[in-house]
């Protein structure tokens, strides 16, 4: 009978050594993890040793004897870069190119094991590299073009770990997949832009804004053709490289994509389901950049072999959170083998964010600045009384108060803005942005409280109401701000953090909220993780209170918002002097002047020559009702034609040619909707004297409306129709048509998306 082993003691140290000893001094950090890749414990090499004991460790259970050696598993890595003394599981653990070495043996408390590989210490020198780079955005005014720098963005500076270190371990079915997807595509799919941002030349022409775009419907290409117009973009593999993918060896396959990786990214590109087994990224650094939309950081990486491969991504501060901005595909917008200290210049596309970086830009003494709706919309530039108006080229007028000229981000071509033609309402979650003065909050001008009432419903009926607190979305509003730390590397990063502005009760008064001051570090919030910490969205100009406009509880229709100013001790202002009250100017919202009567309460004097008032105060219209879109059967002779499955429509049921009736129905409960509507003729293209586009409000040149279904119609002869294909009253055309409904409502920087749309076909025989 075989003895029993000795009871393995509860500690144990490993002495190690190199296969080929580095040129310079390593420190070594070893991680011990339990075959099921929890975390035992990690201890830092001393005199060359690691040295463990397996009954102190954060996952150890109490009571039970330690694990045997073939239980554990062992991880030994350069402690140069301390983020790794984060590490928590073995995914992260990958990334250090760490050494695991067999643990077989123990005596007298000593596991030998073999030395660390060449292969991967002369990996663990590691150099620093310097990150430059800057954000910019093209901004159109007028159709002239304009490039601004984007500031107060986060940067996440990212390292791409070459595949050659976990190539392994992406699983056969995955690899096996590869040759065919290359060599014989099936799936068909775009190649995407090398780059994501177009130039600024690219844009709408003023001459075509407002036309019909059908989508022709029999415009098709064969598999084939579309197969052949993608790959004939991607790089020419060689005859090697195909005969490797062909092999049908595994080995061989994973050699060939480590050997040639440069070569296969575009590749990649196209199959985003690849991206997290051939890609995986490691973040280095997050860096915000300044008033010129600068970045600049340095980070360490392996000095052996390779510069590193650099990706980047950007948040920018919206509506009240991070939100990610600049994202593109990994395998096209690597810098691979970045050259340290080059500048990597990114051009943002994204509508929401905004060009607005400026130095030096606090506003003044006590000023209080009712600035705009979402970031986009002027106050000066929504329609405060009763006008009546009907849209160009219709005939039915509507009344345009509470409603806004201003343009929206995911406006389509037809819904075109016009200075002066206040056509669109409100919705969505809108954000009421505001500027405070430098020498707020003291005590005579220290919080501030929106409060609304509903004036009229959706038809614009009147309706009793009282002002009540305005809501803010989330139950309070918090004030975001970054503040700068040292990591345990030593490496400056940033950390986010908030404050509270409200709602607080103070004095006789509630649902207040405190203007806060210029930086975070000053009263009343005092806060002390930095020596800088920066607001998310300066003072100048911030978000005082977002909401819900479906939440409100009267539903669509006319409101009126009042925003109220209180000292520290809670008691309500009145008769504040009005020129520390301002608006944006009408015609250029970046300056300022004193508000107008309109949107003051209780004015005394007038803007010029000074004068009181108790508040601002605004009406907006709310509209979150969605579209209805629909095409009906074609008339003949005031009839639906008797068509069969087959979609034919006889222009000659009786021997005789009969007009022919289009009818189509574009609706929105409250009539604040746009839509286009056109008709195209086999791959002939548009048949332009079926097609129109306006304000659901009102017929248009083309098409009548009734007013009371919707329904938009029309008669047109066979030969209107058919055109070249008429033939002397013989020929026949099969035609497509397409309808597309839009909401009009804006958050204020983005249009309310309720849309409807609905794509028909016909076809005409005599």
């Amino acid at each position: 009978m075989k003895k029993k082993s000795k009871e393995q003691k509860p500690w144990f140290k490993v002495p190690l050594n190199y296969e080929q000893k580095p040129n310079e001094k390593i420190d070594l950090i070893g991680f011990l993890f339990n075959c099921r890749g929890l975390l035992l414990q990690q201890q830092i090499a001393e005199n060359n040793t690691l040295v463990f004991n397996i009954l102190e460790t954060r996952n150890s259970d109490k009571g039970k004897a330690p694990p045997n050696l073939d239980q554990l598993r062992l991880f030994i890595a350069p402690a140069t870069d301390k983020r790794i003394l984060k590490v928590t599981n073995l995914q992260e653990m990958e990334s250090y190119k760490a050494y695991e070495p067999i643990l077989s043996t123990i005596k007298s408390g000593t596991v030998e094991i073999q030395p660390i590989p060449e292969s991967l210490s002369q990996f663990w020198l590691y150099c620093k590299c310097r990150i430059t780079g800057k954000l910019s955005k093209w901004f159109n005014s007028g159709f002239v073009w304009e490039n601004k720098a984007v500031c107060n963005a986060r940067v996440h500076i990212c390292e791409i770990d070459h595949l050659r270190f976990w190539i392994h371990r992406i699983p056969d079915h995955i690899i096996a997949k590869i040759p065919d997807a290359i060599l014989k595509p099936e799936l068909i799919k775009p190649v995407p832009r090398p780059f994501p941002d177009p130039p600024p030349f690219e844009r709408l022409d003023p001459a075509v804004i407002g036309q019909t775009q059908a989508v022709n419907i029999f415009d098709t290409k064969s598999a084939g053709m579309k197969r052949q117009e993608i790959t004939a973009q991607l790089p020419e593999l060689g005859s090697d490289i195909k005969q490797q993918l062909a092999s049908g060896n595994l080995n061989t396959i994973r050699e060939s994509i480590v050997n040639n990786y440069t070569l296969f990214h575009p590749w990649f590109c196209l199959w985003p389901w690849w991206w997290p087994y051939f890609y995986r990224c490691k973040e280095l650094a997050v860096v915000k950049t300044d008033a010129n939309g600068r970045f600049d950081t340095s980070v360490t990486y392996s000095c052996f072999g390779d510069k590193p491969d650099i990706y980047i991504w950007v948040e920018y501060f919206i509506n009240g959170e991070w939100t990610t901005v600049y994202k593109p595909p990994i395998p096209c917008h690597t810098h691979w083998n970045y050259a340290c200290g080059t500048n990597i210049n990114i051009t943002i596309t994204d509508p929401r964010v905004p060009g607005d970086c400026c130095c030096n830009c606090p506003i003044g003494g006590d000023l209080v600045f009712l600035r705009t709706i979402s970031h986009h919309t002027s106050v000066r530039h929504i329609q405060q009384t009763d006008h009546f108006q009907s849209p160009p080229n219709q005939a039915t007028a509507y009344n345009r108060i509470g409603l806004t000229d201003a343009g929206a981000t995911g406006d389509p071509g037809i819904l075109e803005s016009v200075v002066g033609d206040y056509k669109r309402p409100f919705g969505g979650k809108p954000s009421f942005y505001m500027g405070f003065g430098s020498d707020l909050p003291n005590t005579g001008i220290y919080h501030y409280r929106w409060s609304y009432r509903q004036l009229r419903s959706a038809d614009l009926s009147a309706v009793a109401d009282s002002f009540k607190p305005l809501i803010p979305s989330g139950g309070e509003v918090r004030k975001g701000y970054d503040y700068e730390y040292l990591d345990s590397n030593g490496d400056l990063q940033i950390g986010p953090d908030s404050v509270k502005l409200g709602p607080f009760s103070v004095g006789d008064n509630d649902n207040l909220y405190i203007i806060p001051p210029q930086s975070p570090s000053e009263a009343p919030f005092n806060v002390a993780q930095s020596s800088e910490p920066q607001w998310h969205q300066q003072t100048y100009n911030m978000s005082t209170i977002s909401f819900d406009t479906t939440q409100l509880p009267g539903g669509d229709g006319l409101y009126e918002f009042k925003l109220e100013l209180f000292d520290k001790a809670g008691n309500l202002l009145n008769n504040i002097q009005r020129d520390i009250l301002k608006v944006p100017k009408y015609d250029n919202a970046g300056l300022s002047e004193n508000a107008p009567d309109i949107l003051l309460d209780d004015p005394t004097g007038n803007a010029i020559t000074g004068g009181t008032a108790d508040a601002f105060k605004m009406v907006m219209r709310f509209d979150n009702e969605s579209c209805v879109a629909d095409i009906f059967t074609i008339n003949v002779d005031g009839a639906p034609a008797a068509v069969d499955c087959c979609g034919f429509v006889k222009y000659k049921p009786n021997g005789a040619e009969e007009d022919l009736e289009i009818t189509f129905e574009a609706r929105h409960p409250n009539n604040f909707a746009v839509f286009s509507f056109g008709v195209v003729k086999g791959t002939c293209g548009a048949v332009s004297n079926a097609n129109s586009n306006g304000m659901v409000i009102a017929s248009t040149a083309v098409y009548d409306l009734d007013t009371a279904t919707g329904i938009y119609s029309q008669e047109f002869t066979p030969e209107a129709l058919l055109g070249s294909c008429y033939n002397s009253g013989i020929g026949k055309a099969a035609f497509g048509q397409n309808l597309h409904v839009y909401t009009m409502a804006t958050d204020g920087q983005s249009r309310v998306k309720h849309d409807a749309s609905k794509n028909a076909a016909f076809a005409l025989e005599p």
